[in-house]
């Protein structure tokens, strides 16, 4: 559930029981909304990996778990479109699931190659930390393709990152200039590990599975 959803039920609760709400800062008030929303979050996402990994089975898993990952982050923090894809030690691409659905596979190179390259993607992977775009007009980091199917205006990327390594990139779109507030990127900083791990075990399950080993 999005921080911003919880928070406003919460004030909704204080009013009908007449509570007394937390009076910490601004601050403590954002790291304690993102926390229970993390903990939301990596809850469901750690649910549906275990499912899977009983009832799906093949490559189809990892397909799968993007699948879900990726509309699992949508739905936590209130985004519009999204994108997902995985690399490998080489930078290559192994897995993708873009926001423009389903396209021909030299063009889905293209776009991952020039995001890599120049946008926001490759920033945050080079500096291993969540990137933010609150006006994609104002910030050269986004790139507007001509065939672009929908307006972006705001934008998030956290890189899955496992010890030194970078596996992958999830990019989160919104239609609305400065979407991405503080507390979802610290719901997201939070999670950043588990929403790895739930990809990485997908892998092994993936690769695995079919040689009897798991």
């Amino acid at each position: 559930m999005n921080p911003k959803t919880i928070n406003s039920q919460k004030q909704s609760a204080h009013n009908r029981l007449n509570v007394i709400p937390f009076q910490g800062n601004l601050e403590d008030r954002i790291l304690l909304i993102a926390a229970q929303s993390a903990i939301q979050l990596q809850t469901t996402l750690l649910k549906n990996s275990i499912s899977y990994a009983q009832s799906v089975s093949g490559s189809l898993i990892l397909k799968t778990t993007l699948k879900n990952t990726l509309e699992t982050l949508i739905k936590y923090t209130d985004s519009e479109q999204g994108s997902i894809f995985l690399i490998d030690d080489n930078g290559a691409i192994m897995e993708s699931i873009l926001a423009r659905g389903p396209v021909t596979r030299d063009l889905k190179d293209s776009v991952i190659s020039q995001v890599l390259d120049d946008g926001l993607a490759g920033w945050t992977l080079r500096h291993r930390q969540i990137g933010i775009i609150h006006d994609a007009i104002a910030d050269d980091r986004w790139m507007q393709f001509p065939d672009q199917p929908d307006q972006v205006r705001s934008a998030m990327a956290i890189p899955l990152v496992y010890g030194i390594d970078a596996i992958g990139i999830v990019t989160l779109t919104h239609s609305q200039p400065s979407h991405f507030d503080d507390a979802i990127a610290t719901m997201m900083q939070y999670s950043m590990e588990i929403i790895t791990a739930v990809i990485l075990n997908a892998q092994l399950h993936a690769e695995y599975r079919p040689l009897g080993l798991m």
